[in-house]
């Protein structure tokens, strides 16, 4: 008959399969499997299944212990880090200490590392004009904002406007995400705009003052991705 009960808690990239595993903090990493051989470790240790021991942890049995006690996976993290075993998955917490299930990765080490698994994603059709218009923003401005950046396109687009603007100044730019929207930002240009910048804020401040109506104003340095849709 075959078994209802859980298994290993894993996710895939590709054809390879890592452990969603936990220790020595709050994080959720990723482990892969080991060479073939009886040195991997197995993804709940052995005192899970011996509740009747004084200091032992009993086993969920909602798990299926054959597949949990396999010696499968490696001795370190994808992070390079020990771990101590599998987080829970489907079948709930895996001992009476109650910890949350966990689906998915939050060490960003690991979360990094496996990215590099999967394919470069195909790049929008408008990449090119958008990041030549954001890498002149930033050298006009030392500033530019891009909204409605597809997901798939946001990493490419961050380290191409750096790589740019780095090799036309020597300059270094951050970057920072909410959600669909990206903020680049380089000091040392930004630096040289401060007396413009506070000389347009004084009179916009002016204007409040003296009951002038004040309007909102289009910045150059705020784009929408979706205006350069040429498809």
């Amino acid at each position: 008959m075959t078994s209802t009960k859980c298994g290993v808690n894993t996710i895939s990239a590709g054809k390879a399969v890592f452990l969603l595993t936990v220790g020595g903090g709050e994080a959720i990493h990723l482990t892969g499997e080991s060479a073939p051989g009886p040195a991997g470790q197995e993804a709940v240790p052995d005192h899970y299944f011996r509740a009747s021991q004084p200091g032992s942890a009993e086993l969920n049995r909602e798990y299926d212990q054959s597949l949990l006690t396999a010696c499968r996976w490696a001795e370190r993290t994808l992070c390079g880090r020990p771990w101590i075993r599998m987080a829970s998955g489907e079948g709930g917490p895996i001992d009476e200490f109650g910890e949350d299930e966990a689906f998915a990765p939050t060490c960003r080490r690991c979360l990094a590392l496996i990215d590099r698994l999967f394919p470069e994603p195909r790049r929008d059709d408008r990449f090119p004009l958008v990041a030549q218009i954001i890498t002149d923003l930033i050298m006009e401005h030392g500033y530019a904002e891009v909204r409605d950046v597809p997901g798939d396109q946001q990493a490419a687009l961050r380290k191409h406007v750096r790589s740019a603007v780095r090799r036309r100044t020597g300059h270094g730019t951050q970057t920072f995400v909410h959600e669909s929207m990206i903020i680049f930002v380089c000091e040392p240009i930004h630096e040289q705009h401060a007396a413009e910048n506070m000389r347009a804020a004084a009179e916009a401040v002016n204007r409040v003052l003296t009951g002038e109506p004040v309007r909102p104003e289009e910045r150059a340095w705020r784009l929408s991705w979706d205006s350069w849709d040429i498809g």
